[in-house]
């Protein structure tokens, strides 16, 4: 097997793992905090955290590292759309580096909020970089 290939795979890998783990905090999570008290949830997610920061953060080394391999394997300056990707994707990241430092400057249902529409823009760029990645060598 290639460096290549194994960065592809390992580059899929890693934004499947980091794209379900958004998913499951948009649209699994919230119906969670339906059948549970406020208290419950609270607590679930304070256990969730940690953990999942961690991994989030190893997963996102991963990410990053391929993909800054593959854009230098593939970067052809006439392509637009790999352009697009590629800043979405550093978006993405940064999103993700910087939550905790948004996120600890609010309380109850104001960062609730906050944490829905971060959750869902992040969701929506990565559903936009999916839609980029399977288009952006097809013209």
């Amino acid at each position: 097997m290639t460096f290549l290939i194994a960065a592809k795979l390992f580059h899929i890998a890693s934004a499947i793992l980091f794209i379900g783990c958004v998913y499951f905090r948009n649209f699994i999570l919230p119906r969670a905090r339906t059948a549970l008290t406020s208290v419950q949830f609270e607590a679930m997610e304070s256990a969730l955290s940690p953990r999942t920061r961690m991994m989030g953060k190893l997963n996102t080394t991963i990410l990053l590292l391929s993909g800054l391999f593959l854009a230098y394997t593939y970067f052809e300056p006439s392509n637009v759309l790999l352009h697009v990707k590629m800043t979405f994707g550093l978006i993405v990241i940064a999103m993700f580096l910087c939550a905790p430092l948004i996120m600890h400057r609010f309380t109850g249902d104001a960062k609730r909020k906050i944490k829905t529409v971060y959750h869902h823009a992040m969701f929506a760029l990565m559903v936009g970089i999916v839609i980029l990645s399977q288009t952006m060598f097809a013209f």
